[in-house]
């Protein structure tokens, strides 16, 4: 049997590519002993060699720790157990970079602080458990001294809370941090408990404000239809007569103490909560959304008389 090659470390080096002293680090490190020693006690190596350096070099570039290569090389973990630990190690990774770059996005987008950049990062680190307990809390402040249904309030925090997944799009998280910024904004709780009062008040006649409501939305769908927009003097009607139906529901003249009530219920981040929420769940928007956002556009211009 003819006796097999051997390779100086010099000549293993231009063989595979990698520098002398990287050879002699896996070499000490046991991932690359030599077959035998040369009379002057150079190692030596073949061509079986060339190919565990290949397989070593491989899984170094692909991240995998020099602990799991020696299992692999000795047999006590396959290769494809080693490789799979990897890819969890870097989709954990990739996913981590993927809530730190959101979190950069977002503070950028106006004048960082040091606590800015430390709210947003905790906010794009927490569970689905804990990111329902941030919309518990937000239902909890605006009901309080309201006589909400909690049978209600609980479907709205169902249908609201994100559960996003282990690895969330990029459009994921940034939508998540906007809704995070929303609930946590005094204004718009403040606004939120207004709405609350008046749709839970003893005081007004919901099925009234109901009715008007409905023949409100049913009048921006059918205006939508025809491509009519909603800073238009008919939008202005249907504004109008949906604003004057909600005074009459609640017992109240169309003064100017209304109208600052009207402005506060009408706040659009509450139709921007709902098209977040459809962000992160991936679900679509009902079709009487684009009804209702249209008709809180012409009341928003209506009101600015």
């Amino acid at each position: 049997m003819p006796k097999r090659e051997a390779l100086t470390i010099g000549e293993l080096a231009r063989r595979t590519g990698i520098p002398v002293k990287t050879l002699r680090f896996y070499s000490d490190e046991g991932l690359l002993p030599p077959v035998r020693r040369s009379r002057a006690n150079y190692r030596l190596y073949d061509e079986e060699q060339v190919v565990r350096v290949e397989l070593v070099r491989t899984l170094r570039e692909a991240g995998v720790d020099l602990a799991t290569i020696r299992k692999v090389l000795a047999r006590n973990l396959s290769l494809e157990d080693a490789l799979r630990l990897r890819l969890t190690a870097v989709e954990a990774h990739v996913a981590s970079l993927s809530r730190i770059a959101a979190a950069l996005r977002a503070a950028l987008r106006g004048e960082p602080s040091e606590n800015d950049l430390r709210r947003l990062w905790t906010v794009t680190r927490l569970s689905n458990e804990e990111r329902k307990t941030v919309i518990s809390r937000f239902y909890d402040q605006v009901a309080d001294g309201v006589p909400m249904d909690g049978e209600w309030m609980r479907g709205m925090i169902e249908a609201s809370a994100p559960k996003l997944p282990d690895d969330p799009t990029p459009a994921q998280l940034e939508a998540w941090i906007e809704l995070a910024e929303i609930l946590a904004d005094p204004t718009f709780i403040a606004n939120m408990r207004v709405m609350a009062a008046v749709t839970w008040s003893k005081e007004v006649d919901q099925a009234a404000l109901l009715r008007a409501q409905s023949e409100g939305i049913a009048a921006a769908r059918e205006a939508r239809a025809r491509g009519v927009a909603p800073d238009s003097a008919e939008a202005r009607v249907i504004a109008e007569r949906f604003v004057r139906g909600a005074a009459k529901a609640s017992g109240k003249d169309l003064d100017d103490a209304f109208e600052e009530q009207m402005r506060r219920t009408q706040d659009p981040r509450a139709l921007r909560y709902w098209e977040l929420v459809s962000v992160m769940t991936g679900e679509p928007l009902s079709p009487a959304y684009e009804d209702g956002r249209w008709l809180g556009s012409a009341i928003a211009r209506f009101l600015e008389r």
